[in-house]
């Protein structure tokens, strides 16, 4: 699971390929952040469902910009903190430390739009995307 989540991390990381010649400003994308961790049964039961059916779907639009708050090691946390502090989000694994979750981070403001379980329907998490989005 934790090869899971790295690979996932580490493709977030690497440049995209770009199929839309003008992309969003990140600061204007809506900001995801996941909320796991290798310990966290939810985790293990549904990553693998939301990784495939939904985030490496919603990666490849730029009205979003999605974080892996992997929360398993120092490291890990470490890798995903260097990220959330680049949006603004410094202070948010201080606070937000529940895993099994998916935040949606209003880009300019920096609230919580809504958060949703992994443990969710695809359909139901598919519709937190959007609605989120729909926010802005």
């Amino acid at each position: 699971m934790s090869h899971l989540f790295l690979s996932l991390f580490l493709l977030l990381s690497a440049p995209a390929a770009m199929e839309n010649p003008a992309p969003l400003p990140a600061s204007q994308s809506l900001i995801v952040v996941v909320n796991t961790a290798d310990w966290c049964p939810v985790c293990q039961k549904n990553g693998p469902r939301v990784e495939k059916e939904l985030l490496s779907e919603f990666m490849k639009d730029d009205a979003y910009t999605i974080v892996i708050n992997n929360l398993s090691t120092d490291d890990t946390k470490a890798m995903a903190q260097e990220k959330l502090a680049a949006l603004g989000l410094a202070t948010f694994s201080e606070e937000h430390k529940g895993t099994g979750k998916i935040y949606f981070i209003h880009p300019e403001s920096k609230e919580i739009i809504e958060d949703i379980s992994v443990r969710k329907s695809t359909e139901k998490i598919r519709a937190a995307f959007e609605e989120a989005l729909a926010t802005l």
